[in-house]
């Protein structure tokens, strides 16, 4: 499985729903500053599916990435993230797995999108042990891809950047474990309805991003649907309060940029709103992103 934090929970947030909106947040990189900040620190909101063939990765937030000391991510990305990971990925109790709790019909739409994408088609009847949240990532690979976590982790270990995490494996597991299994094969069936391969999702989730307007990115991914207020609770706000704090403790000593998924942005309950509630001042840094070749 690809290295990842917490994608496959944001992704989905995205495809299905929209959180409160605060005014006009516009803009993906953002300069922090106020309180205790004596060098450049900046707010990066990242995707985990961007489709190089219709955009390139944006040029200034690399620049502004090869300036900084230190960039946390969600997560810490190293080997033993991944292992963590992966011991969560699947159900222990055979009752709990994905073809013992979906609707024929679904059961039907499912078992023809796994068959027919490479990434599900290998895995076999071994794919039904996998939780419904780590599968829809799993279908939303086409090879044109990239995450721009990774992308701005590799340039970090050229540049000898130093790497941190504004979240543990165990917090963000937890936050996917008090999804019950019925409510993820509720999401999976919903994600399905519309599904007609990776390209189509892709793209709307690409075009969505560079638009940057992070307010109301995750209404424009999902066309409006409401989400789940615990569901909301639970992913979102809970955890943007705690990524919140740790930004609040990490800032101010020395050049930083902070990457979190989009979604974590914009609202009422975003990490922009609460940064401000805390004595910081942020200003979007204007950029445009450029098609690919």
């Amino acid at each position: 499985m690809k290295q990842t934090s917490i994608i496959f929970i944001l992704l989905i947030a995205a495809l299905l729903g929209s959180l409160p909106v605060a005014a006009q947040n516009k803009g993906l990189l953002w300069q922090i500053g106020g309180k205790n900040i004596k060098h450049p620190t900046y707010l990066y909101g990242t995707i985990h599916l961007f489709d190089t063939s219709l955009y390139k990765v944006p040029a200034p937030l690399m620049a502004k990435l090869s300036q900084v000391k230190k960039v946390y991510f969600e997560l810490a990305f190293n080997e033993g993230t991944l292992a963590e990971q992966r011991k969560h990925a699947t159900v222990a109790d055979s009752t709990q797995q994905i073809n013992k709790l979906m609707s024929p019909a679904s059961l039907a739409k499912f078992n023809a999108a796994i068959k027919n994408h490479p990434a599900t088609k290998a895995l076999g009847p071994a794919i039904y042990r996998f939780k419904p949240i780590f599968i829809s990532p799993m279908l939303l690979t086409n090879g044109k891809t990239v995450t721009i976590d990774m992308e701005m982790f590799n340039l970090a270990s050229k540049r000898k950047i130093a790497v941190g995490g504004l979240e543990t494996v165990a917090e963000q597991m937890k936050a996917v474990d008090a999804i019950p299994m019925a409510k993820q094969v509720k999401m999976m069936e919903t994600f399905l309805k519309d599904y007609k391969g990776a390209d189509p999702t892709i793209k709307k989730i690409t075009e969505a991003y560079v638009k940057q307007d992070v307010d109301h990115l995750l209404e424009a991914m999902g066309d409006g649907e409401a989400v789940d207020a615990n569901f909301n609770k639970t992913v979102l706000v809970n955890r943007n309060i705690i990524m919140a704090n740790r930004i609040d403790k990490a800032a101010g000593g020395q050049s930083t940029m902070f990457a979190v998924g989009a979604g974590h942005l914009g609202g009422t309950d975003g990490l922009i709103s609460l940064l401000r509630k805390k004595g910081y001042k942020l200003n979007a840094i204007p950029f445009k992103f450029a098609k690919a070749d």
